[in-house]
């Protein structure tokens, strides 16, 4: 599977979204809703952490423990909560997730299996 990471600066945080060919396994909602997602599905719970749990917006990742941004704010193709890591400390991010960074050194958690 190759993924791109895709971390933008947005005031105050950041937002990281991971894209790439998932062999064609996009959402489907069968009431004629549906949306492709390369990464984050509905259902998804996330990590110890809150990375990875199911999102559509800001208000889907509130009060998830420290995973409270979404990263469909910086790439519409992707639906996981997240969070900002320091560059090369994946241990805030909690099991099955990475701290990826853009070439700008933002970094942020990003599930293991958009990787």
């Amino acid at each position: 599977m190759r993924a791109a990471l895709l971390v933008l600066w947005f005031g105050t945080g950041f937002v990281v979204g991971c894209g790439g060919d998932d062999g064609g396994n996009a959402a489907a909602d069968a009431s004629g809703d549906a949306f492709e997602s390369t990464c984050g599905h509905p259902g998804d719970q996330g990590n110890d952490k809150g990375i990875g749990k199911f999102c559509t917006g800001l208000s889907d990742c509130s009060g998830n423990m420290d995973a409270v941004l979404c990263s469909s704010l910086g790439d519409p193709t992707t639906h996981f909560c997240t969070r900002t890591c320091p560059m090369g400390d994946s241990s805030v991010c909690g099991t099955g997730a990475e701290c990826t960074c853009n070439d700008n050194n933002q970094c942020g958690c990003t599930p293991t299996v958009c990787l």
